[in-house]
């Protein structure tokens, strides 16, 4: 197909309402003078913060772009776009828009810290909405659909990795204000170095390995005269959360290493992270980030206590995953392709109790957080934990902690913590 010309339109009409209905991506097609000429659906969801058109190009620096490249912007809302400037011979006539879509499902704290940053001015509720009204489409999708599309418009065969590299060089040059080597010799005059890589080393290998003994030594008594450096020139208190957040980023990697689940290290590590934007000053950060590699040692010495087989930790990450689900013996053994008495045997032989006692347990376990650090009343989470009933969770709940769920509740509600 050669160039789109105003001549030519029905064939944007037709592409569009292909990309529509078989990618699940809103497509439209702007006159050079960004007045809509066809749309599907017919009222596409516009951009909150730029509900006009060129507002929204010229936010995404698109005029920058050459003619007939697809081009993936992402906005300050988190939206995506696939963007073709349409033309012939370097004479523009129009603008193919492929969007908007995001890469996941934006949950509410996104939202309210999107509305901080931002300082929007509507409310939680419509922005949700909004998002809620957008298409899911992955990222390496997203890039498959741009190839698609430049196919199909120009008869171009370009591959992803084409794609991202010409979208590369549209991309502003990050400015570096100075050489790190001026900054060096800065700190040699200063005589200002930094910690040693071996120390830090040592500290995470302490968190690898589950080892808290020799962790509380290196961090109570930490043999170098370096500093921790600076990470932001205008707030002391910014350089040092920027700080705490780099070691728990670091902590996180080292306690997957050691054998911590994946999803529960990110998970800590976002819990840690947010505790950390909640300090008003530095009094306290040190001993913050002490406990959080210690919590993560503690929870990786677990994991070394229990050495399963392959097919074991695989029941185990799966129950951890779809705890919320009705998770069924046969279910298991189809996952490792054992016979289910064989798993059932086996399972019970390496952890101590049957596959129904430790789903139990591990809902029981989830049950006590939801208790203590949610407002979902016990109705609510006996049926998110898929129980039969009230009364079915009081019994088992009690078997596994001596206490009905509502004691529970309000005698460990206000000195529970999630991780630590």
């Amino acid at each position: 197909m050669s160039a789109v010309t105003p001549k030519n339109l029905k064939d944007i009409k037709y592409l569009s309402e292909l990309m529509y209905e078989t990618m699940h991506i809103p497509a439209f097609y702007l006159n050079k003078n960004f007045k809509v000429v066809t749309s599907f659906p017919a009222n596409v969801t516009s951009n909150l913060l730029y509900p006009s058109y060129d507002k929204l190009l010229q936010q995404l620096d698109f005029f920058t772009a050459p003619l007939n490249v697809p081009v993936l912007c992402t906005t300050s809302l988190l939206e995506n776009y696939i963007f073709f400037k349409v033309g012939d011979n370097d004479k523009l006539h129009g603008f193919w828009v492929l969007g908007p879509s995001i890469y996941s499902s934006i949950g509410n704290e996104t939202v309210f810290g999107l509305i901080n940053d931002s300082q929007l001015r509507f409310s939680m509720d419509t922005l949700a909405n909004y998002y809620a009204s957008l298409s899911v489409i992955n990222q390496r999708t997203l890039l498959h659909i741009s190839v698609i599309a430049a196919n199909l418009l120009y008869d171009e065969r370009l591959t992803v990795n084409e794609v991202i590299q010409k979208n590369n060089h549209l991309s502003k040059n990050a400015t570096l204000e100075e050489n790190p080597d001026l900054h060096i010799s800065k700190n040699r005059q200063e005589n200002f170095f930094h910690n040693s890589y071996k120390w830090e080393q040592m500290v995470m290998k302490c968190v690898k390995e589950g080892d808290k003994e020799n962790l509380k030594n290196y961090l109570n008594n930490p043999d170098f005269d370096g500093h921790l450096g600076i990470l932001s020139k205008k707030s002391h208190l910014r350089s040092q959360k920027n700080l705490v957040i780099t070691s728990i980023t670091l902590a996180t990697r080292y306690a997957i290493e050691g054998g911590l689940h994946h999803e529960l290290a990110y998970t800590m590590s976002d819990h840690y992270i947010q505790g950390v934007e909640d300090f008003k000053e530095v009094l306290g950060m040190e001993y913050y980030l002490n406990e959080v590699l210690y919590a993560f040692t503690d929870r990786v010495d677990e994991i070394k206590q229990q050495k399963y087989t392959p097919p074991i930790n695989k029941c185990q990450s799966y129950i951890f995953k779809h705890l919320y689900e009705e998770i069924k013996l046969g279910q298991m053994a189809k996952l490792v392709n054992m016979h289910q008495n064989y798993l059932s045997a086996l399972f019970k032989k390496e952890v101590g109790m049957s596959m129904t006692e430790y789903i139990l347990n591990q809902k029981v376990e989830e049950s006590k957080r939801l208790l203590t650090q949610t407002d979902y009343q016990i109705s609510e989470i006996y049926t998110l934990l898929n129980f039969h009933d009230q009364s079915h969770f009081t019994k088992v709940f009690k078997k596994y902690t001596g206490t009905t769920p509502k004691k529970f509740k309000y005698n460990k509600g206000s000195n529970t913590n999630l991780f630590i």
